[in-house]
């Protein structure tokens, strides 16, 4: 099998992920539903607009059991699932439209950095990969949960900007989405306010 043009390739340039502060004790619902699904009381979601690399696993936990009469092979099921994301960004400032703020981070930095002093914080984590445009419809495949921000680790290298690498680990269900449709690009063109 050959690739017949570049343009069936996903670019890394065209991953959006965005975060959000689970706030209450009550956790974003996430419903699935074959290749699609839903979420009702997802919180406000910022663009992580300065991330580097990113990559994400999908673990399945098997309970392996043998059978009688099964010729001594073993079979399996799974029986729990979860993700984990990991993340490197750099550490970011704050800056709502052309106004510097010296005295706090950007938004989607300030959901993830909360983790290091509140051990009970949660993120509400979405990857997007931008799958291409009909007219003014954009289509994207979506992975999203409720997570813990784990292994935040800060690098401060002498010739360098400051670089923060971290791990998204899913509690609760996963959602994909393989085609799931935006009224416009969530690719931002503005920072977050």
């Amino acid at each position: 099998m050959t690739i017949y043009h570049p343009t069936e390739l996903v670019k890394s340039q065209d991953v959006i992920i965005r975060v959000g502060s689970i706030t209450s004790t009550t956790r974003p619902v996430i419903t699935q539903s074959g290749a699609t699904f839903t979420v009702s009381g997802a919180p406000t979601l910022y663009t992580l607009q300065a991330a580097t690399t990113a990559s994400m696993a999908f673990n399945d936990n098997n309970t392996e059991f043998y059978v009688l009469g099964g010729g001594g092979f073993t079979d399996s099921v799974v029986v729990t699932a979860g993700a984990t994301a990991s993340v490197t960004t750099y550490f970011q400032k704050d800056v709502d439209g052309a106004v510097f703020l010296p005295n706090s981070f950007d938004e989607a930095f300030q959901v993830v950095a909360a983790s290091r002093y509140d051990k009970n914080a949660e993120v509400y984590f979405e990857v997007n990969k931008q799958l291409g445009a009909s007219g003014n419809t954009y289509f994207y495949d979506r992975v999203a949960y409720v997570g813990r921000v784990m292994n935040l680790n800060e690098s401060y290298p002498a010739d360098n900007l400051v670089e923060v690498t971290f791990d998204v680990m899913s509690r609760g269900r996963i959602g994909i989405n393989q085609n799931a449709s935006e009224t416009g690009s969530i690719i931002p063109s503005t920072s977050n306010t």
